[in-house]
């Protein structure tokens, strides 16, 4: 599946609110039974909400236990925030199914970034399927001149192989606290120049040891592909890590133009004006906080 400025396909989040409540605690460390004492539900309703039983009182309360903001949280529940469509020339978006049985709803972005003038294009992962990421590639006329990776993680780099077999073999790189053959490493901070375009990597590590943020300029709009450590509405899984992956995504991401697209590894594409509106984790940026639906 494509995502570009001529059919922009629904992609559905990759959390639900049950999926938020449970990165909350486990992030926390904070069980059921505690999580009871510090809300005065019993753990029985407590099981159902995060089983996807949805009640609005009692998330709202699991949320405020939690730090996450209440009635975004609520409102995700109720019905699924859905951004605005991102129509950019020079970004692409693919769509690919996730590959790991048991989890077919799923699915996993990757992301070619170009400029048609100087014939010139970058990849941002290569998810599990590049036939569209190869087809576009060809329909441009722009040679891939490198492949920079958010993370390692399988889902991620599963179909990295047949990318640079198909456009002949391209260097690629991956920050140095993680490791995968043949590729280049760098460190945070390194600015990569892919004909006008310039990228900034920031280390937003939480969800991975080297995770990483590209800050992207060039194009008509501020984008940054954020891999796992940014969702819509969500953030991906920091168990161990849980604070540092708040922080970094305040200090390295939220904290850019609000108009910056943000390009996650699953889920739709959002922007940081959009994900300081709704997104749970970050209550600091919400209004009415202490208002049910507010």
């Amino acid at each position: 599946m494509v995502i570009n400025d001529t059919m922009m396909p629904v992609i559905r989040l990759e959390d639900n609110y049950e999926d938020v409540l449970e990165k909350a605690s486990s992030g926390l460390g904070i069980g059921s039974l505690d999580l009871s004492r510090r809300t005065g539900i019993a753990v029985g309703p407590l099981k159902a909400l995060f089983r996807g039983e949805f009640h609005e009182e009692n998330a709202f309360a699991a949320a405020k236990a939690l730090g996450l903001h209440g009635p975004s949280l609520v409102k995700l529940g109720k019905e699924p925030f859905r951004p605005e469509p991102v129509r950019l020339e020079g970004l692409i978006g693919y769509n690919t199914p996730h590959p790991v049985p048991g989890y077919e709803e799923m699915t996993v972005n990757s992301y070619l970034v170009y400029d048609q003038g100087a014939r010139v294009a970058v990849a941002f992962d290569a998810g599990t399927n590049v036939d569209g990421m190869l087809e576009d590639i060809n329909r441009l006329e722009v040679t891939l001149e490198t492949v920079l990776l958010t993370h390692t993680h399988g889902d991620h780099i599963q179909a990295l192989g047949r990318l640079l077999d198909k456009t002949g073999n391209p260097p690629f790189y991956v920050n140095d606290r993680e490791s995968i053959s043949k590729a280049r490493t760098f460190t945070a901070g390194k600015i990569f120049t892919v004909g006008p375009l310039t990228i900034e990597t920031r280390l937003t590590h939480g969800h991975s040891p080297g995770g990483t943020t590209f800050l992207i300029e060039g194009l008509s709009r501020p984008v940054a592909i954020v891999g796992d450590s940014l969702f819509c509405c969500s953030q991906g899984g920091a168990r161990g890590s849980y604070q540092l992956a708040l922080e970094n995504n305040r200090k390295h991401i939220l904290s850019l133009p609000d108009e910056t697209v943000l390009c996650p590894g699953h889920g739709p594409m959002t922007s940081v004006a959009e994900e300081k509106a709704h997104n749970p984790f970050f209550p600091e940026f919400k209004k009415n906080w202490g208002h049910l639906g507010g």
